[in-house]
């Protein structure tokens, strides 16, 4: 069931949110496995202690964000956004699949957009795995753009498409 407060609150990761971030991270890779480098056997068995670590490393970072939305006060979705050699770059983009095409996907977009020109990055980048096709359908009408390059998996060897959005700060 669609929520029907279409609200979207998004707010960057704090230390004491490991909870949040273990249940929503979960939840993205029980739900898209094929979206993900990351694997749910990989983290599923993870003690409490090491998501609390890697929560605060990640709240902590300075050249990376990662971030969430929720629909109605329940998080949904959540990205990250981290300074790399290509600009500020996506990663670990998921919304729940009730809180679809209520416009979550743009807001996390539009968040990492914002972190990245307030950190002067000329592009945002996105990979997104070639057989994905309704992300690179939703990528390319948030505004971003195929490239020629490509990575693969290190696991699967599944070809990464690289998508980029110039960002203007004016």
């Amino acid at each position: 069931m669609k929520p029907r407060n279409h609200q979207i609150e998004i707010w960057p990761l704090r230390a004491e949110q490991w909870e949040i971030h273990k249940r929503i991270r979960l939840a993205a890779l029980a739900d898209a496995p094929y979206a993900f480098t990351t694997r749910l056997t990989d983290v599923v068995a993870r003690p409490d202690e090491e998501w609390m670590e890697i929560t605060a490393r990640r709240a902590g970072e300075p050249d990376s964000v990662t971030y969430f939305a929720a629909v109605a006060g329940e998080p949904c979705a959540m990205a990250a956004c981290t300074l790399t050699e290509l600009g500020a770059e996506m990663l670990a983009v998921w919304v729940a699949p009730a809180c679809r095409k209520l416009g979550v996907g743009q807001a996390l977009v539009d968040y990492a957009r914002t972190w990245a020109i307030q950190r002067r990055a000329p592009t945002l980048v996105v990979g997104v795995y070639a057989d994905n096709q309704d992300a690179v359908t939703f990528y390319t009408r948030a505004g971003f753009r195929l490239t020629e390059t490509k990575r693969f998996d290190a696991q699967t060897k599944r070809p990464i498409l690289i998508m980029t959005m110039p960002l203007d700060a004016n």
